[in-house]
């Protein structure tokens, strides 16, 4: 079954957790970009995308996330998109995941009125992303934890250029406040997943800012606004900052993994579960246990 039918009829596939705070816990420097990782010890990242595999994980997310010209140009490595992309989904490959997502993080710029980025900028540099990712084989690509709908939806609408046959996850870092959702930018949730979903989202979901408690509300005001299936991926609990520059995630896998788990066998189209900031796999393996899927 390809991951396009996987999405629509089910079961949740079951993702990978946080890279980035992984390879933070290998000893990436704080404020690297990981995309040099890929170069620089390819071992590395292969290796955090085995234990995800291990744990569980069906799919798991290239070390892309800033993969952009945009986003590498901060680092002086914008000339190497290519290079990297496909290398990343090289190393992804070879843990031997059923699916490969090619991981597609936001600029780091904004828009007027809070910034002055150039959208066309930013479409020409995920569509040149987009291209080195579908070139290399990728299975799907998810656009995740975007902060304003605007650039989600100019990240969406080149890729969906940049390879027509591959479908596309989007998620929205979001906040959860007493009247509601709202993407981090501001934009309150249901206009925002509606937009995703017109614009040709093949899923639209969550990931970085909310907690697995989260997710039963947004689970129902997302049903409520989208038909398309749902993304889920909490963080581990919200962080506490340690004296050497860290975090400390106060969630549980088995908390994290319970609160998910009760989601799945509901009528919630889920299409993916998975975690972000914090977890690892731990959390997918307990995860995979409670959804009934070894780990």
């Amino acid at each position: 079954m390809s991951l396009a039918e996987r999405l629509r009829h089910g079961p949740p596939i079951l993702c990978d957790g946080g890279l980035g705070t992984m390879l933070l816990a290998r000893g990436l420097p704080r404020g690297a970009p990981p995309e040099r990782l890929t170069l620089e010890r390819p071992a590395e990242v292969e290796s955090v995308h085995r234990a995800y595999v291990a744990a569980g994980s069906e799919a798991v997310h290239t070390n892309t996330f800033g993969g952009s010209a945009v986003r590498l140009a901060c680092f002086g490595l914008e000339g190497r998109v290519g290079e990297l992309n496909r290398g990343a989904v090289a190393l992804a490959r070879a843990a031997r995941a059923r699916f490969v997502l090619g991981d597609v993080g936001p600029t780091g710029e904004r828009l007027p009125p809070f910034g002055h980025a150039d959208a066309a900028r930013w479409r020409a540099s995920f569509l040149e992303q987009g291209r080195a990712l579908a070139a290399a084989g990728v299975d799907a690509f998810h656009v995740e934890s975007m902060t304003d709908v605007r650039e989600a939806l100019v990240a969406l609408g080149a890729l969906r250029d940049a390879a027509p046959e591959v479908p596309v996850l989007v998620s929205l870092a979001l906040a959860r406040r007493d009247d509601g959702f709202y993407t981090l930018g501001g934009d309150p949730l249901a206009g925002a997943l509606a937009a995703l979903e017109q614009a040709g989202a093949d899923a639209v979901g969550a990931n970085c800012a909310l907690t697995s408690a989260d997710m039963g509300a947004f689970v129902v005001a997302a049903r409520a606004a989208v038909k398309v299936p749902l993304v889920l991926q909490p963080c581990a609990g919200q962080p506490e900052a340690r004296s050497d520059g860290t975090f400390a995630y106060a969630e549980s896998p088995e908390t994290f993994a319970a609160d998910l788990s009760t989601l799945a066998p509901g009528d919630a189209r889920l299409g993916a579960l998975g975690g972000c900031c914090g977890t690892d796999p731990c959390f997918i393996a307990a995860l995979a246990r409670r959804l009934g899927r070894g780990g």
